[in-house]
């Protein structure tokens, strides 16, 4: 059993550095969900070679630290891929209720509210815990439930808002959050001796990279269509003048034209809104925010791109898309 362990543990470990080493443009929460599975067979390994109880409620713990922070990161890479963006305030709540349920998870060893008793047993030679669930184990159902629900609630809403670019790619975040649902149902119902959560969370860990080569590959099959009319810009910096129609892949600018990182995450939506051609009234529905404060942020998205009117970035964006090409 500590073989296996062992070779999860190498897995994922070349999994991270595969993914550090080989992938250009990373993505942060995709490097911390990989991160957070190799921590976990860290300490689902070191805990079946243990020789005592405190040096198995220590590998415990750091199986519970990547446990407990991998369904946030999860979530996070998911809205990601989804395109979806989480406010500030939010991402700090999701944050601060991981640490909590950690410190609960963490506490067996110092208090009795997670495991009323806990023993160290060995089956085969290897190290396990023998444990007495106790009132607070709860919270971590709870807290695995609530995630479970986002993914999937985040994945249904981004199909549902057409944010994702492909049916496949959503039934293959389908797939990944309901395999790890299911492998820890069924490791709930029925004893195993082996924690199967560490091999489905490297199997998720690839499928991950399968879908995230997917989109740095695709190419957008429906191109939008933009329209400049005359009226364009009423209140906003220099009236702009009609020009031909242009067709670019919106997705694509604004996931890799080199330009777009001047933009905060809220001038990214404004600038997405322009490539749309959406007026002010409908920008400001859409974003929950006064026409005043999407005024404000088309001003600064023209600045930071340098332009003056909604023709100007137009040509700019088809400019740098032809000399990329």
């Amino acid at each position: 059993m500590s073989i296996i362990y062992g070779v999860s543990t190498v897995s994922s470990f070349l999994l991270l550095l595969g993914y550090g080493a080989l992938v250009r443009k990373k993505e942060i929460w995709m490097l911390l969900l990989f991160t957070s599975v190799f921590i976990i067979n860290v300490g689902y390994f070191t805990l079946s070679l243990s020789k005592t109880l405190e040096e198995a409620l220590l590998a415990n713990r750091i199986a519970y630290l990547g446990s407990v922070f991998l369904p946030l990161f999860m979530l996070m890479t998911i809205a990601g891929v989804c395109r979806l963006r989480c406010g500030k305030w939010l991402l700090g709540g999701l944050i601060c209720v991981s640490i909590v349920v950690f410190l609960i998870a963490a506490s067996p060893g110092y208090l009795d509210y997670y495991y009323k008793e806990v023993s160290l047993v060995f089956v085969n030679g290897v190290a396990k815990l023998e444990k007495v669930y106790g009132s607070l184990h709860k919270c971590y159902y709870i807290y695995l439930f609530a995630y479970f629900a986002m993914m999937i609630g985040t994945i249904l809403y981004s199909v549902w808002k057409k944010q994702i670019a492909f049916f496949q790619h959503a039934s293959l975040l389908l797939v990944v959050v309901l395999l790890n649902i299911a492998i820890w149902f069924v490791e709930q119902l029925i004893h195993w001796d082996f924690e199967f959560l560490s091999v489905s969370y490297i199997i998720s860990e690839l499928l991950m990279l399968i879908l995230y080569s997917m989109l740095q590959e695709y190419e957008q099959l429906q191109p939008v269509t933009e329209t400049v009319v005359k009226e364009a810009l009423q209140k906003e910096p220099e009236a702009a003048e009609p020009e031909a129609v242009v067709t670019f892949e919106i997705d694509q600018i604004v996931a890799y034209w080199s330009e777009v990182v001047k933009l905060s995450p809220r001038e990214q939506d404004i600038f997405r809104a322009i490539l749309e051609d959406k007026k002010r009234k409908e920008i400001a529905e859409e974003l929950c925010i006064s026409e005043n404060t999407v005024k404000t942020h088309i001003t600064n998205v023209f600045s930071k791109f340098e332009v003056s009117t909604r023709s100007e970035l137009f040509a700019k964006v088809m400019q740098s898309k032809i000399g990329c090409e």
